[in-house]
């Protein structure tokens, strides 16, 4: 039998803590046609003091055994939601998970498997768990996941990284490509994939990539680079060369260059790039215009240099992004009415 904790952490997604307990169960269901004598998993909910928690949607979840007195083969430290939100409550709310990073570190040291979903790797990394190691996140997180641990490699675009024992899964539904990934690894591929089709499930995901929104840094005190950032927003689609947003700044072009990445985090080309990019992306998801002239209204004149550059941004082109998220019904013929005689 395989021993699983999953964390739920206050104002965590409820849907992911339950769901992960769905989950293991489904498994158990499907592989009851062995010859095991009980279930392959046996998995449990634990919180930071063994009391109930409310969930980000204010459900209380309580946990089924104390951490304390648990020995887990696996433990899933589950999301918690005010990380996505904002990073402002980000180091209260991880101080309270400090109690739990013995255990997590003990786990580590006799073997255990520790992973986390969305921005439980925040735990993971407090504990020290993600030294030397690759680690993903929601998307969203990203930016206050690279604040905050500088030292530590991030791959946010990617969905499931597996460093062994420790795993980190991308966004909050990312626990179904855990899970499964799991199941796979703890019970047998033909496992995993009866689990999917009895819950409807695609084969697991690869990237977060198509998921992710360009979200412009501010946190930061150069009112001119601000003010650049601000001028750009709004006139993306004009021809623009980086000299002349040097010479909008009163800078010279090296300098503005090194203020920029330093205030943004990114080159004023990729910067730009970024732009072009979400203003294409929301053409597709909002009107049915041709690709060529969204492609157009964002400022490129060269369609194919800007559909590689929109592939290796967003993971699939321009067409499959359409295809995935678009919330316009493309228009539709009356249908014609038989006509038919007495």
């Amino acid at each position: 039998m395989n021993k699983i904790a999953i964390v739920a952490l206050p104002f965590c997604h409820g849907s992911g803590i339950v769901g992960v307990m769905d989950f293991f169960a489904t498994a158990n269901y499907c592989d009851r046609g062995t010859a095991r004598n009980e279930p392959l998993f046996d998995c449990q909910i634990v919180t930071i003091d063994n009391e109930p928690v409310h969930s980000f949607s204010r459900i209380p979840i309580a946990p089924t055994v104390r951490w304390e007195d648990f020995q887990p083969d696996v433990i899933i430290v589950g999301s918690a939601m005010e990380a996505v939100i904002g990073d402002r409550h980000i180091s209260a709310a991880l101080d309270q998970s400090r109690p739990l990073h013995p255990w997590l570190r003990s786990a580590v040291d006799r073997g255990a498997i520790v992973a986390s979903v969305c921005t439980g790797s925040f735990v993971l990394a407090e504990a020290g768990l993600l030294e030397q190691h690759v680690a993903t996140t929601h998307w969203r997180a990203a930016p206050a996941f690279r604040r905050r641990y500088p030292g530590i490699r991030l791959e946010a675009e990617q969905l499931l990284i597996d460093n062994g024992q420790i795993i980190c899964a991308g966004g909050a539904t990312s626990f179904i490509d855990l899970c499964l990934y799991l199941v796979e690894r703890l019970g047998s591929p033909a496992l995993a994939v009866a689990c999917s089709k009895l819950l409807i499930l695609d084969a697991r995901r690869a990237e977060q990539t198509p998921y992710m929104n360009f979200y412009s840094s501010r946190a930061h005190q150069d009112e001119v680079i601000g003010d650049i950032q601000s001028w750009l927003e709004q006139h993306y689609a004009d021809p623009i060369a980086i000299d002349d947003l040097a010479e909008r700044a009163r800078l010279g072009p090296r300098t503005f260059k090194r203020r920029f990445k330093d205030a943004t985090g990114e080159t004023p080309l990729n910067y730009l790039q970024h732009l072009r990019i979400e203003a294409a992306k929301h053409g597709l998801e909002s009107t049915r215009r041709q690709t060529a002239q969204i492609i157009w209204d964002v400022g490129y004149e060269d369609a194919s240099s800007f559909r590689r550059l929109f592939k290796r941004n967003v993971g699939c082109t321009m067409e499959e992004y359409r295809r995935r998220f678009s919330y316009v019904t493309p228009a539709r013929a009356r249908p014609q009415l038989a006509a038919h005689t007495d």
